[in-house]
């Protein structure tokens, strides 16, 4: 939330989603790499197991799907 003196703004839901698709990509980026270092390391030298690994990134995936899709909407509505 934005507070400018006493009144608080509250972002948009577009803006919120959007905001949580960029943060989203820092848990990708580990989940890629997960992937990446399990064809070559132990299970116990990963960051994340390998299945939540991908279930991550099919989440994001349809994160971004979401924030499209809401995009189009909230286009066709202007």
């Amino acid at each position: 939330m934005l507070t400018i003196g006493e009144q608080t703004r509250l972002p948009s839901p577009m803006r919120l989603l959007e905001m949580l698709a960029d943060r989203f990509g820092a848990f990708e980026a580990v989940a890629n790499s997960t992937i990446k270092l399990a064809r070559y390391a132990p299970d116990e030298e990963l960051s994340m197991d390998p299945q939540v690994a991908e279930a991550v990134l099919e989440f994001g995936s349809d994160l971004r799907e979401a924030f499209k899709i809401a995009r189009a909407w909230a286009d066709a509505r202007d």
